[in-house]
């Protein structure tokens, strides 16, 4: 059941929708989806702190989704804002100061766990972490509220789908049932979405890919392939592209002028039949040991917080996961060289 109040009854407002800092395809359509449906009675700004994601620029540029990406913004013209696809303040980037200080109602829509501190009252807070992505909310929301889900959103809303399902590797039923209307509607093949995101693999990004690769290093945790490695840039590319060759679980960080940042992947296989979870058990625990924030998924999640060693966050990737294989029946530990 939903706790917030219907979209239609939001009229002569100013609203802005904040994206989290490095905004991806699911949070630039779930905005965008909002944005055509607020905008035919409201004033409607969609927010981005810092950057934006190559694949989520893409298709904003071919479906003309306005944006304004900034690394400083008051937000004292807003009457509410939406926070999209992210319930941990610390996510917001340069924008995290703004929305705390901010007077006027908040509503969060993401799929992600909750963080401990509430930015939005519970009634406003539209967060279901079994949702697979937050277009499903926005999905969900639209429909409720009785609001016409015309062409451009239902693009949004499948494109959102397919890109944070992992093309549906984490996909249920109900995925596939919106995924079958917002199709229909957006009059568009599913070639045709993937089109609008897809951007060629820069040379860049497969270095540093090659590189993940050449530097990992190799534990057995039970019967899982856990690899760790250190790369420069595209740590979630590249720990995703571990997973893909071979890994059941890929930690990639760097650390850079004493800040520490680390993604996570796991493969479906151990999440499902093992019930490791990357966000809370691993990174939600690494504030312990190095200050900072971590969340996301059981399957993709992240880390962000100080250090200058990566090793040695790397290594307390591998503990953590230790600790929860050892509560498993047959648990066995071996380092590859």
């Amino acid at each position: 059941m939903l706790l917030v109040k219907p979209l239609f009854s939001f009229k002569g407002k100013n609203i802005a929708l904040i994206t989290h800092s490095g905004c991806d395809v699911d949070a630039i359509c779930a905005a965008a989806a909002l944005f055509f449906s607020l905008q035919k009675k409201n004033k409607v700004k969609i927010l981005v702190p810092n950057h934006i994601s190559l694949p989520a620029k893409a298709l904003a540029k071919k479906l003309n989704i306005p944006y304004t990406v900034t690394k400083s913004n008051s937000l004292n013209e807003f009457n509410c804002i939406f926070l999209v696809d992210f319930n941990d303040l610390k996510m917001a980037g340069s924008l995290a100061d703004e929305i705390s200080a901010f007077n006027g109602e908040i509503f969060l829509i993401d799929h992600h766990r909750f963080a401990e501190k509430k930015i939005a009252s519970k009634k406003n807070s539209l967060v279901d972490q079994n949702a697979v992505a937050s277009c499903e909310l926005v999905f969900d929301w639209l429909k409720k509220s009785h609001c016409e889900i015309n062409e451009i959103a239902s693009t949004c809303i499948a494109a959102g789908l397919i890109t944070d399902s992992a093309f549906f590797v984490t996909a249920n039923s109900k995925t596939f049932a919106i995924l079958s209307e917002s199709l229909k509607k957006s009059n568009k093949t599913f070639s045709e979405i993937t089109s609008l995101f897809s951007v060629k693999q820069t040379f860049d990004e497969k270095i540093a890919k090659l590189k993940a690769a050449k530097r990992a290093k190799i534990f057995l945790i039970s019967d899982y392939i856990v690899v760790v490695s250190d790369v420069g840039a595209f740590e979630s590319d590249a720990a995703s592209a571990l997973v893909r060759i071979g890994a059941d679980v890929a930690f990639v960080g760097d650390t850079e002028d004493g800040k520490l940042r680390i993604s996570g992947r796991a493969s479906q296989n151990v999440v499902k039949k093992a019930g490791f979870d990357l966000a809370k058990h691993v990174f939600q625990n690494l504030s312990a040991t190095f200050s900072g924030s971590g969340g996301g998924h059981a399957g993709a999640a992240g880390f962000t917080g100080k250090g200058k060693d990566i090793n040695l966050a790397l290594t307390k990737c591998i503990s953590l996961s230790r600790n929860f294989f050892k509560k498993k029946k047959g648990y066995r530990f071996k380092e590859y060289t």
